[in-house]
């Protein structure tokens, strides 16, 4: 049966419980037609919202000839999506249902699934229409029987062989891409990866850390050759081996020569973990959750770097935020700069004024002491309303408190984004807390010149307007995140 609704009806009847050995196959081969079908459709609806002219009334049917500039940022509340995924999502279905019309057709009636449309948007977007046709034409009837690799193989080479000067212009596009990304993965650990980088520029990079980790290894290093790779890796990296010559390098890792500073990082953590209180996990802003013991680690490595304070309510928001020039004495400035964020509940304050840990008194003291007197202080911090720009404790009360960019589904950390004033300046809004959010520069121009309307009902609560009627409401996350179950206070103090 074709995939559609006739296809639906009749899958949504099957009992798996009755189906022989032999028949479910046909049943999967079935519903993952039904599936590429629904793919396909998807990908038109995409490339439709993309086309909708923001400036129209939302009763009308209105269309532009191209997806404008702020076209993606429909779908970020629409399906909870990333900017970047929205972006990448309507590039994608308007390559393939404007640019590839054979492959959507193929993918609508599930020849193709969506992997394989994917590899042919990639290798055949940008090329001329006679090449899109004539490649489409050759490839689309294999393409079902085939993997995407082979695909994406058999399509390399047609396009380097038919058009070279294409594929010089695909490798530059690629190329201009070039990144570096770093992220968590479900283990607790780091990925860094470099991507579209030059091959020979990636090849002689990796061929040093080999070397590199060849020459330690032959010294006698015990650890295995990959784990002294990515050692090598960070450490080139991280500043600690900046300064060091190859025979310095090798050296330091077998004790002899002692390491530069590591560069200083930003660290939020709950003054409950550093105090071994709990264990709760610390975070890496625009990474993710750091566990207790890293959290420690980190934290204390930082005397020379900044060190801020956020007292928040039961709830886990902020009340009072500020800066402490106190350090405890187990801290060691052992990276270079960096900025601490420490957390503490108002209870947990109470406790800790009562019977300080060793060696935080003069922490405690200070962050209590500015505690008391916030009443008076804050009032400062709206002082000056028509100021254009906002006092440094005013901005960084604000970052504070948004935590990230307050664009829908957003979470560029704050220390990367602006000072917005809600109710623009130029239109009288003052320089105050209650009219202020942080906002990355995207999100600021979609307030500005995309056509969302952006209110801010209460201070830090943010209700965006689309231009297709869609309400989004925003607020940074709780400074703590309280826990499921009651803080485990028997665990020795750090």
């Amino acid at each position: 049966m074709p995939p559609g609704p006739s296809l639906a009806a009749a899958l949504a009847c099957i009992d798996r419980a009755r189906v022989s050995n032999g028949d479910m196959i046909e049943v999967l081969r079935a519903r993952y037609r039904l599936r590429a079908h629904l793919d396909a459709q998807l990908a038109a609806d995409i490339a439709d919202i993309g086309l909708r002219d923001p400036r129209s009334d939302r009763g009308s049917v209105a269309y532009l000839p191209e997806p404008g500039q702020f076209a993606a940022d429909e779908l970020r509340p629409a399906l909870s999506w990333t900017r970047r995924r929205a972006e990448a999502e309507l590039d994608f279905s308007w390559e393939l249902t404007v640019r590839l019309p054979w492959v959507f057709d193929a993918l609508d009636s599930g020849d193709i699934d969506l992997p394989k449309a994917r590899v042919f948007a990639t290798y055949l977007a940008d090329l001329p229409l006679a090449r899109r046709t004539e490649i489409c034409a050759a490839v689309l009837p294999k393409a079902p029987g085939w993997t995407t690799g082979r695909l994406a193989a058999h399509l390399r080479k047609l396009v380097i062989s038919a058009d070279p000067q294409s594929a010089r212009e695909l490798y530059e596009k690629a190329l201009a891409r070039r990144r570096v990304v770093g992220y968590l993965d479900s283990a607790g650990t780091a990925v860094l990866s470099a991507n579209d980088i030059a091959p020979e520029d990636m090849a002689a990079a990796c061929t040093r850390i080999s070397r590199l980790a060849a020459a330690v290894k032959r010294r006698g290093h015990p650890a295995r050759m990959d784990q002294l790779r990515a050692d090598l890796f960070c450490g080139l990296l991280d500043g600690t081996l900046h300064s060091l010559s190859r025979t310095e390098i090798i050296d330091h890792f077998l004790g002899s020569v002692p390491s530069g500073k590591a560069q200083g990082i930003e660290v939020r953590a709950e003054l409950g973990t550093l105090l071994g209180i709990s264990r709760r996990p610390g975070e890496l802003p625009g990474w993710g959750p750091l566990l207790a013991d890293n959290t420690r680690s980190a934290v204390l490595a930082q005397r020379g770097g900044s060190w801020y304070f956020a007292v928040c309510d039961d709830d886990g928001y902020l009340l009072v935020p500020g800066i402490t020039r106190r350090r405890p004495l187990q801290a060691r400035d052992l990276r270079d700069g960096g900025m601490v964020e420490l957390q503490v509940s108002t209870s947990l304050l109470a406790r800790l004024m009562e019977s300080p840990p060793v060696g935080w008194e003069a922490v405690i003291a200070d962050i209590a002491a500015q505690y008391a007197a916030w009443p008076t202080a804050s009032a400062a911090f709206d002082s000056q309303p028509g100021r254009r720009f906002p006092t440094a404790g005013l901005r960084r009360a604000n970052r504070m408190r948004d935590r990230t960019c307050r664009g829908p589904g957003c979470r560029r950390p704050a220390t990367e984004s602006q000072f917005d004033h809600t109710v623009d300046h130029a239109r009288g809004g003052p320089t105050t807390d209650a009219n202020g959010g942080q906002l990355c520069a995207h999100d600021h121009d979609l307030k500005t010149r995309g056509h969302w309307c952006l209110k801010q009902p209460e201070p830090g609560v943010f209700l965006w307007t689309s231009p297709l009627g869609q309400v989004h409401r925003t607020r940074g996350d709780p400074v703590i995140i309280p826990p499921l179950t009651a803080p485990e206070d028997d665990l020795p103090p750090f």
